[in-house]
């Protein structure tokens, strides 16, 4: 579960700087710029994606059935 939870922390975090990066490069029209801001926001959607999966993850480790 530690191992879980520090993967979730990581893409937060990098969930959190792709989405800045996407941001500051919004308004070009073309060139270097525009190709940062599209990897950004689509390595951002990436990471929510990732974030939800390991999310419901952890929510069906935490509550499944002990066997004995």
């Amino acid at each position: 579960m530690k191992n879980l939870r520090r993967n979730i922390i990581v893409l937060v975090g990098l969930g959190a700087a792709l989405f800045v990066v996407s941001g500051i490069f919004k308004n070009d029209d073309d060139g270097w710029r525009w190709i940062a801001g599209g990897i950004g926001w689509f390595g951002f959607l990436i990471c929510v994606v990732s974030i939800l999966v390991l999310g419901v993850v952890a929510f069906r480790r935490r509550h499944r059935p002990t066997t004995v």
